[in-house]
């Protein structure tokens, strides 16, 4: 019977492994992606299905790409770039609508004050997060998010943190995103990437259809 020899894992030291790979994390992110979309911020509440299920921080804010939820903690420094409108329907496929004149962003406008209808509309932010040298979208698109879209838009190129805010009425408590100025210096993204995304950004189709997945599921907020 042949002598039971236990598994060794054979390591490369580390000094050498980092100098086999020649490409940083910025490529392999870009390499990775599904599509050509920015990921999008979102402030995870006790709501939110991954937070229901012990899979993330409640009140933290998430860079979501994809099914990918990075933690990004309870407040994160911006730059707050531009905005656009849209509207948001996640059913079976994911709709989103980006022109208020549009039929569609005014069924789903209208919908919206349906409960548990999957439907939102508001203010869409074009941000820069320093903390991970990327661009990204902050939506806000339920009742209390659209409250504090003015004070975001208000900070327009300028720095801005995300936080959030404790209410509570009657029938209901829960968080919401709260926006105040950001006095902690941090770097300005490249401008020449800078431009190239403001110009896809301001100018989207119509209307996007998406396929529906677990990504795509975001807070009923109130």
């Amino acid at each position: 019977m042949p002598e039971n020899k236990p598994v060794v894992n054979a390591m490369i030291p580390a000094d050498i492994a980092g100098s086999m790979v020649q490409y940083g994390d910025d490529i392999f992110k870009a390499a990775t992606k599904s599509g050509d979309y920015l990921p999008r911020l979102q402030l995870m509440t006790a709501n939110s299905d991954v937070c229901k299920g012990g899979k993330f921080p409640i009140n933290h804010y998430a860079l979501i790409r994809d099914q990918n939820f990075q933690d990004l903690g309870e407040a994160v420094d911006i730059l707050v770039i531009s905005w656009r409108p849209k509207a948001l329907e996640i059913g079976e496929n994911v709709i989103s609508v980006f022109k208020m004149e549009h039929a569609e962003f005014q069924r789903i406008q209208a919908k919206s004050a349906e409960q548990n209808s999957g439907c939102m509309y508001g203010p869409e932010f074009l941000i820069w997060i320093p903390a991970v040298k990327e661009f990204s979208t902050f939506f806000c698109g339920s009742k209390s998010s659209r409250r504090e879209a003015p004070g975001i838009r208000a900070l327009m190129a300028k720095a801005a943190t995300l936080k959030s805010r404790y209410v509570e009425t009657k029938k209901f408590k829960w968080y919401t995103p709260a926006v105040i100025p950001c006095s902690t210096p941090f770097d300005a993204p490249d401008l020449v990437k800078l431009k190239e995304v403001v110009d896809k950004f301001n100018n989207p189709p119509e209307t996007t259809v998406e396929v529906a997945d677990e990504a795509a599921s975001t807070d009923r907020a109130r």
